[in-house]
């Protein structure tokens, strides 16, 4: 039978409104918010986050506590994992830009913790923040569960008492969507949970005793593209005209921080996560700055409005959100010209047209322009002093023809002419 997590993240089948299916688990039903249509009743309630009346701490080391719920909960991220893709994400998997998961090296030994039981408040918040952050890979929750496992393992060989539950599984959960290409960043995790405190040194706890201090490293240089990568997909953006010019945008952002200009220290206030969210939405918005094949923004709707989607969409608050991009507006003539010299150079304008299936540059160079023109008329006039020999030995009809036959440079010869009784 279906449950709320169905409904979660659909769109109203009624009025067509994106995202707005609310769902009451008391209830049992599904309504949209904005035509204030009942989608489904008599729900049951999901399985993740189903409160246990007869749970206690002891529930940790039964060996079948994972297993009484495991098939529940599998049913109910199958069928979150196979929801259809959008038209967009279908034309960038069409172009192979759509980014999934590869068969990479392990982030971890996880053989060693592999038995480890964790507490139930920790299992239900993975699978419950998970479902909310609407990160369709099953890899990655299967990875989170796996490092929070080796986190837990590693604590009690040693006799140190696991604390902060949720925090803990938000951070293994972030550590392991960063893993697989579609960061979580901590906004984002705090609008999902509110709950939630010191998360932050939850995961320095865990990247120093899991070991993870190289990856992590390395991960987070792919953090800012990943998540540009992931933010034009909520947006229904091309990614063909830009990933490769937020890019840009995003470099000449972080270099506009180190400069004394109007709005300068604001801006290297805000972290990383932001600056990806202020470099998407100025090109989305933002007419000041142009490229090559950029979709017109008159015909695209107001900033407020794309404001507004990407706030609800991305899971940050619609304050903070208008709060960055009042910086961006205080620092968008240093912006627009930090764009306009990274925009031409070959790091961002040629990978664009290689993405479009453009291997070669098509715009030739000025000396082949002039060494093809020298030589073309050369060609020209011995044709025509071969052409002027012939034509002094046939009929005017046969001049005719040989003149035009020679533009085609055809190599059957002239028809003769046809005899005459």
């Amino acid at each position: 039978m279906a449950t709320s997590a169905d409904y979660v993240g659909a769109n109203c089948p009624y009025c067509g409104a994106i995202d707005s299916i609310e769902t009451d688990e008391a209830r049992g039903e599904a309504a949209c918010t904005e035509c204030a249509t009942v989608i489904a009743m008599g729900l049951e309630e999901n399985i993740a986050t189903r409160w246990e009346k007869e749970a206690t701490f002891a529930d940790v080391d039964r060996d079948d506590w994972r297993d009484a719920e495991g098939s529940g909960n599998e049913i109910g991220r199958a069928k979150a994992k196979n929801v259809g893709l959008t038209r967009e994400e279908a034309a960038a998997a069409a172009a192979g830009l759509l980014r999934r998961p590869t068969q990479s090296s392990k982030f971890f030994d996880t053989a060693q913790y592999g038995k480890t039981k964790l507490h139930p408040r920790q299992s239900r918040a993975l699978e419950t923040l998970f479902r909310l952050s609407r990160r369709r890979d099953e890899v990655i929750l299967q990875e989170a569960i796996a490092l929070a496992k080796r986190f837990v393992g590693y604590r009690r060989e040693r006799g140190v008492r696991v604390e902060h539950q949720t925090e803990v599984a938000a951070a293994c959960l972030m550590l392991a969507a960063e893993h697989h290409g579609q960061p979580i960043p901590l906004g984002e995790m705090r609008v999902l949970d509110p709950s939630l405190r010191d998360v932050e040194s939850r995961r320095h706890e865990i990247i120093n005793e899991a070991n993870l201090s190289d990856e992590v490293a390395k991960l987070e240089k792919k953090m800012a593209p990943n998540l540009i990568h992931y933010y034009l997909q909520l947006l229904q953006l091309p990614l063909v005209h830009y990933e490769q010019p937020c890019l840009a945008l995003f470099q000449a952002i972080r270099n506009c921080e180190v400069q004394h200009g109007p709005g300068a220290v604001e801006l290297a206030a805000l972290v990383e996560a932001e600056k990806v969210v202020m470099a998407v939405l100025l090109a989305r918005t933002a007419p000041q700055l142009q490229w090559a094949n950029r979709p017109p923004v008159a015909a695209e709707p107001s900033a407020a409005t794309v404001y507004s989607i990407f706030a609800s969409n991305a899971h940050i608050q619609p304050q903070r959100v208008l709060k960055i991009m009042r910086v961006g507006g205080m620092v968008l003539p240093s912006i627009v010209e930090e764009f306009n010299q990274l925009i031409v150079l070959p790091t961002f304008a040629t990978a664009t047209v290689r993405k479009m299936g453009e291997a070669v540059d098509l715009t030739p160079s000025p000396p082949v322009l002039a060494s093809a023109a020298g030589t073309k008329p050369e060609v020209r006039a011995d044709e025509d002093n071969e052409n002027s020999t012939a034509t002094a030995k046939v009929t005017p009809h046969e001049a005719t023809a040989g003149v035009k036959r020679r533009r085609s440079h055809s190599p059957s010869p002239p028809a003769p002419p046809s005899p005459t009784r």
